[in-house]
């Protein structure tokens, strides 16, 4: 086989190949608005970020269920690159003083974070787990680390809207330590979150060049 041949060939394969990798999760999807009315899908595809959550009793404790939708302004790969650095989370989440990447092992890793909320300090460690292939990664606490928090777990999951926009879905289950009252972290959730959603939003949409006002590394 003559060079200009095995090049078609090989051309031919690797477009063979490309065509078998799966498209990222389109916002077409019913999957991707899941538990959302018409009304709140028309609230998000006009711009708004949707924010909704519950209080689940659990005997003497109570557990913060929250989930939020919006636009990212960005590429789909744009936006999962961005998020796929969990450690740059204190440059524009309010509350978070620090986030140091502990562990890299590629698909997930280890991040230590230390988060001031009104006159407690709060210590913790997360593993994230990341599915490139499908624009998803989720987190819990580190069973070994002396954590802060009783419970802490979530998820981020990106869906192609169109070439320059992507929906995002946010979910979170939060336990503080009994060391917190609870009516202050619901009042702590009700007044942070919409702020933190919109931190987000602001990093990703500037591709990650927005921080919060103050931050220095």
């Amino acid at each position: 086989m003559n060079r200009i041949k095995l090049a078609g060939w090989l051309l031919g394969v690797f477009v063979l190949a490309r065509s078998g990798l799966a498209a990222a999760p389109s916002a077409d999807n019913l999957e991707a608005w899941k538990g959302l009315t018409p009304e709140q899908i028309k609230q998000v595809k006009a711009g708004e970020i949707l924010i909704l959550g519950a209080n689940t009793p659990q005997g003497d404790e109570a557990k913060r269920f929250i989930q939020a939708a919006m636009i990212l302004n960005q590429p789909i790969d744009t936006a999962w690159a961005l998020f796929r650095h969990t450690e740059k989370q204190e440059q524009y989440l309010p509350e978070l003083v620090k986030s140091t990447l502990a562990e890299d092992h590629g698909n997930w890793d280890r991040i230590d974070f230390f988060v001031k909320l009104l006159f407690f300090n709060i210590r913790y460690r997360d593993i994230h787990h990341y599915e490139p292939e499908n624009y998803y990664f989720y987190w819990a606490l580190d069973p070994d680390f002396k954590n802060d928090l009783k419970q802490q777990e979530g998820y981020w999951r990106l869906y192609k809207l169109d070439d320059k926009r992507t929906l995002g879905r946010y979910g979170t289950m939060i336990q503080l330590s009994d060391l917190i009252p609870k009516s202050i972290m619901e009042a702590a959730t009700k007044q942070n979150l919409p702020v933190d959603m919109e931190a987000v939003k602001k990093y990703i949409d500037s591709g990650g060049t927005w921080a919060k006002p103050g931050y220095q590394k």
